[in-house]
């Protein structure tokens, strides 16, 4: 199995996609590996990869639902036994809030893989990618800043989740009572061993939510931020239209300037409909969830706060409850930011058509 993993890795297509990659596409790579990894984007399409591991991998898909699915399951009847203790019911319902959130976006790539799949593969069209040299470094730029993001924002999920096994294991470590933050069903501070694969299965599960969380989150950004891009691009081919065409006509003197303006404008048309059509996908798939996500995110907020002010400034929870606050920060930020930065595209580019029309009349 290790030798099939290594040969065909999960977290990216199949060495032949690998090899034709675009460049709009590959701005998603990093995002698809971590997805994969975590079990849930399901493998790309395509005959890159043998039945046994899509089979293997389908599976994984599963228990990684199944594991979150126990794992809330386990906070909600942790916060119903603790509902008389307010310090212990905060404790655990931000970060059960989050979970929700996250749960809620692992449903969706399994029952909207066909969707997804089609806007990945909607990245490599010809249309996002038949670009100039100028254009070409644009979109590597965006490529770069967008595996960037992806890095430093599962790095804070990772690094928070490190520090949320480090009090623990400090607790037990004096000698003092530990008590984790969901149902476990057994005594855990009276024997090593469960002691430790209690502690294990925390950090399994919060580390892979976190993980997975923040990056769905960040290919859900990245989609806009290529969207972005390409409205970018759209824009400067729009404003050198009649340079094109003057180009064209003086490289073919039998073609008429007028049809050539024509043909060129109805190509920018065609990439502006594209473009829009992968924003709408996005809206269609995680519309719903990015709703749901926002009217959790503030409760999640608010939890959080309130267990921030009872810790020490100095200690290790309160610097883990810092940067969780962090991730959910960003978490909101990054759809309203790069959500805006599409709409002022629009508007740009809408402008820019209006004017070079004004032009050619």
């Amino acid at each position: 199995m290790i030798w099939l993993f290594h040969k065909y890795p999960i977290g990216c297509h199949s060495w032949q996609q690998i090899l034709t990659m675009s460049l709009a596409g590959s701005c998603v790579a990093l995002h698809l590996r971590f997805l994969r990894c975590c079990g849930y984007c399901r493998l790309a399409g395509g005959d890159g990869y043998p039945p046994l591991l899509r089979w293997l991998h389908h599976a994984y898909r599963y228990f990684a639902l199944a594991l979150m699915t126990a794992y809330l399951l386990q906070q909600c009847v942790y916060a119903y036994q603790e509902q008389t203790d307010m310090d212990k019911l905060a404790r655990v319902m931000f970060l059960l809030l989050c979970h929700v959130t996250s749960i809620t976006k692992q449903i969706v790539f399994h029952v909207d893989a066909e969707r997804i799949d089609e806007m990945i593969t909607g990245l490599d069209d010809r249309l996002y990618n038949e670009v100039s040299e100028k254009q070409a470094q644009l979109l590597s730029t965006t490529c770069v800043r967008a595996a960037r993001l992806v890095r430093v924002y599962t790095g804070t999920a990772f690094i928070t989740c490190t520090l949320w096994i480090v009090f623990p294991i400090l607790e037990y470590a004096n000698g003092r009572p530990v008590d984790f933050p969901f149902w476990a069903g057994i005594d855990y501070n009276h024997s090593r061993i469960r002691f430790l694969l209690v502690l294990l299965y925390s950090y399994y599960a919060t580390s892979l939510e976190g993980i997975a969380n923040t990056t769905m989150d960040a290919f859900i950004a990245t989609i806009l931020y290529q969207c972005q891009t390409q409205l970018k691009i759209l824009r400067m081919n729009i404003e050198i239209l009649p340079d094109r065409a003057r180009a064209i006509v003086k490289k073919e003197p039998n073609q008429k300037y007028e049809a050539v303006l024509w043909k060129l404008f109805i190509e920018c048309l065609t990439h502006y409909k594209k473009i829009t059509s992968t924003s709408k996908i996005l809206q269609d798939i995680f519309g719903t969830v990015i709703l749901i996500q926002f009217a959790i995110g503030g409760w999640t907020l608010c939890m959080a706060a309130y267990k921030l002010v009872s810790l020490n400034v100095l200690s290790i929870e309160f610097a883990s409850i810092t940067l969780f606050i962090m991730c959910i920060f960003i978490e909101l930020l990054l759809f309203c930011y790069y959500g805006n930065e599409v709409k002022v595209e629009i508007i740009k580019s809408s402008y820019t058509f209006y004017a070079v029309l004004r032009q050619t009349k």
